[in-house]
């Protein structure tokens, strides 16, 4: 390269255009140089773009991702397990607490004593959970052709996997995209809906992009992309106020187990509220304040944030912490006024994709599973799970494997609460009458034709 040399006692070119001042051909040379060794250098960064393999990731999950195998790599040292049947939830190994004990597993969804005496008394400990489980190739239940129903059928799904999941980041109402495992969650569960015959006529989602682009992949595969989709913030995950984004194991660190455990499996507990100045509280997105419009005026947030702007600006009661009590309060009035009237109610088949604790509510109310044991129903990630509103009843889908889907999928110690049998309705006699009379007509056919021969 020669550029111009600067005139005599001044720093800078003078009277520079822009046009280019090398040789022609240099950058075009150049360029083409890289491009070669982009095809022969394995795992250079035009062969990384190129394959597809770039994740979407911020830096503070890198350099978790990367402490994390740093941590790893050394013996004896912490070693972190995030199970991704769970909401990132940390399993902490080989490690001690500041008193010198063993570290437990901070939310393995046992050893709340609580619980365990609510299980003792409800169940024995020897019993199995019986699993409805509709095989591949049998008829959906209440699931006909196209504009055709027999029994309202809501089927939910968990949002695939995020980034905060596998790192074991409290998510809320932060809103990372699907990972690459989380957008395969959403097709396999879109594959195994349409390997068994279902068909929708709406869509029911939350604000959050991993919602949304569950259902956009299950819809993909459903060859049903033009199905409307209904959004609302009702069916948001928890809001986990200043916890938000954090590390589980950092919380654990901080604050203890025993803390953790409160603010996680609570109730009624709520987390630490979020400032209404952080990043973190909803009410200071735009897209939020925006378009939603059926939440409170808050007063005193309205007052303030008029002197601050100096012209009156009206401020929503946005969440700033929510305990699981607190996300049942709107996930259920949200089904019950708007999914059951507008669809059910009408013989539409439904699909919604939420999240864990949106939909553990709407569980709670439909299949009468008791408080005590709402923190111990773990949903995991991608798995259709069919509610026929008739029968009452949650079916699981048979992805033709042979594997018991109880050992497959950890729904936890609850399970047996949300799995009960499916109720014999009017409907059901019925059916099985008009097939015993079929039977019966065709037995007596054979008959007679046997004695006419």
């Amino acid at each position: 390269m020669k550029p111009l040399p600067p005139e005599e006692g001044k720093i800078s070119q003078a009277h520079t255009s822009g046009v280019f001042l090398e040789k022609p051909g240099l950058l075009k040379e150049a360029l083409k140089r890289n491009h070669e060794w982009n095809q022969v250098v394995p795992g250079s960064f035009g062969q990384i773009i190129s394959s597809g393999s770039l994740t979407r990731s911020t830096t503070l999950e890198k350099s978790l991702l990367k402490l994390k195998e740093e941590k790893a790599s050394r013996s004896g040292s912490f070693a972190a397990e995030v199970d991704p049947n769970d909401d990132g939830k940390l399993i902490v190994t080989n490690s001690r607490t500041t008193n010198g004990a063993p570290a437990v597993d901070i939310d393995d969804g046992m050893g709340d004593a609580d619980f365990e005496e609510f299980y003792n008394k409800a169940t024995d400990a020897e019993s199995t959970i019986t699993v409805n489980v509709q095989k591949a190739g049998e008829a959906s239940p209440g699931i006909l052709k196209m504009g055709q129903s027999k029994d309202p059928v809501v089927v939910f799904i968990r949002h695939g996997r995020t980034p905060h999941n596998n790192l074991g980041l409290f998510t809320g109402w932060e809103d990372p995209p699907l990972a690459p495992d989380g957008v395969e969650d959403a097709k396999k569960a879109g594959r195994l809906l349409k390997m068994h015959g279902f068909e929708f006529d709406v869509v029911y989602t939350s604000w959050l992009q991993r919602a949304i682009e569950t259902a956009w992949y299950c819809m993909d595969e459903l060859d049903c992309c033009w199905l409307p989709m209904i959004k609302s913030w009702r069916l948001n995950e928890r809001m986990y106020g200043a916890l938000t984004g954090r590390s589980k194991q950092m919380i654990a660190n901080e604050y203890g187990e025993a803390q953790l455990k409160k603010w996680r499996r609570g109730f009624k507990i709520r987390p630490p509220p979020v400032s209404s100045y952080s990043f973190q509280y909803p009410g200071n997105d735009y897209k939020r304040t925006k378009y939603v419009k059926d939440i409170p005026i808050s007063w005193a947030e309205t007052i303030n944030r008029s002197i601050e702007a100096r012209k009156m600006q009206v401020h929503r009661r946005f969440p700033k912490a929510e305990s699981l009590w607190d996300c049942m309060q709107r996930s259920i009035p949200f089904y019950t006024q708007r999914i059951v009237p507008e669809a059910v109610n009408k013989g539409k088949r439904v699909l919604v994709t939420s999240h864990e604790n949106a939909i553990r509510g709407i569980l709670m109310y439909l299949c009468e599973i008791p408080e005590e044991a709402m923190n111990q129903l773990h949903l995991p990630n991608g798995v259709p799970l069919v509610y026929n509103v008739k029968r009452k009843c949650i079916t699981l889908l048979d992805d033709g494997s042979g594997q018991d889907p109880m050992e497959k999928y950890d729904f936890g110690p609850a399970a047996q609460y949300l799995f009960r049998p499916c109720e014999l309705d009017d409907d059901f006699y019925a059916e099985m009458e008009k097939q015993a009379n079929a039977n019966q007509a065709t037995t007596k056919k054979s008959t007679a034709t046997a004695v006419t021969a």
